[in-house]
């Protein structure tokens, strides 16, 4: 049963109904009725689950709780680097359109370019589009030598 996993897993920490229920920021009454087997919210649950060290996994009427799982932190910090570089992608990106340019601006980019600049942002994003289309381009090229 979930309480006797809980007060097992406490005892074994060597950890006090009153250090857990201090370090889990839950009232210690919290504590005591969890280990009684009590109803007490899924956030009680969670976070005297999360303070206790061997209680990794929580069995709740057939359903498993996690409560700690360092590959899933890992993971979340990637997906959360790999959206912040993506919104400054996207933002630098902004800037450029697929419309045809004006012939003033087709000098910049070359006929056959697959990237126009719309010319609607500031000298800076024209550079930043200009950079990246280079990038492309280079890559385009690298890529056909590796062949």
């Amino acid at each position: 049963m979930l309480e006797d996993d809980v007060r097992r897993a406490r005892e074994e920490a060597g950890l006090s109904v009153s250090e857990v229920a201090r370090m889990a920021n839950v009232p210690r009454q919290q504590v005591y009725a969890l280990e009684r087997g009590a109803n007490v919210t899924l956030d009680t649950l969670r976070r005297i689950a999360e303070v206790i060290p061997n209680l990794n996994r929580v069995i709740l009427g057939g359903m498993e709780i996690v409560t700690a799982n360092e590959d899933l932190d890992e993971a979340r910090r990637a997906v959360l680097d790999l959206f912040d570089v993506t919104k400054r992608l996207v933002a630098a990106l902004g800037v450029i359109s697929t419309k045809p340019a004006s012939p003033a601006r087709q000098t910049a980019h070359p006929p056959d370019s697959a990237v126009h600049y719309g010319g609607t942002g500031s000298e800076t994003e024209r550079r930043t589009a200009e950079r990246l289309e280079k990038m492309v381009r280079q890559g385009k090229h690298k890529r056909r030598s590796d062949a």
